[in-house]
């Protein structure tokens, strides 16, 4: 009997220590069911990237709304880009700035602007025209109404005239180009004050 009792203290002893902590225990539950534990762990960081997209995409670069024609008294005149809400300093900022000549004064700087605007800044002294009875008609102005405008003088002026009659008058304000001395620049300070009839 006292042997019977020993073996049987000996073999759980022997038994304990085989299972010692390990053997029954499980640290982590999810060992039981690893493939459920997978998909689980695959629709979370689904989850956690498309909220990462969404956050990205609402820091991101805004939505582009239209684009206006700044020109005048600016660094860089030309075709912009805008989304809504946008004032008109922001875009005159991404032109490079009012011109040291600029009369900014004459313009609300704080207005909101809308696609397909053309904004003309305007220099100091310079005589806004917000019509188009106001526009000069470079196929019929004479000397004196053209070195109203702008950038031209008497000798501009006599040029203009002289390619009207050789090129039986301007059909487009481009044309203004085609002449010598008109560059861009020059070409940009004219535009807003004529026009083609």
């Amino acid at each position: 009997m006292k042997r019977y009792i020993l073996f049987l203290i000996i073999f759980c002893s022997l038994f304990c220590v085989a299972c010692g902590g390990n053997g029954l225990a499980i640290s982590d539950p999810s060992e039981l069911f690893p493939d459920e534990n997978a998909e689980l762990n695959k629709v979370s960081n689904d989850a956690a990237d498309a909220s990462s997209f969404d956050a990205g995409n609402a820091e991101g670069e805004r939505i582009k709304d239209g684009c206006v024609y700044i020109c005048g008294a600016v660094e860089k005149p030309g075709i912009y880009e805008f989304s809504k809400g946008t004032r008109l300093y922001e875009l005159i900022e991404e032109a490079g700035g009012l011109d040291e000549e600029a009369d900014a004064d004459a313009i609300n700087l704080a207005m909101e602007v809308s696609d397909a605007m053309q904004i003309r800044i305007p220099y100091i002294g310079e005589k806004a025209y917000e019509s188009d009875e106001e526009l000069i008609d470079i196929n019929s102005a004479d000397v004196s109404r053209l070195c109203s405008i702008p950038g031209i003088g008497e000798s501009r002026a006599n040029a203009i005239i002289d390619y009207r009659e050789k090129n039986g008058g301007f059909k487009d304000v481009e044309e203004l180009k085609n002449i010598s001395g008109i560059k861009d620049a020059t070409f940009n300070k004219i535009k807003p004050y004529v026009c083609v009839r």
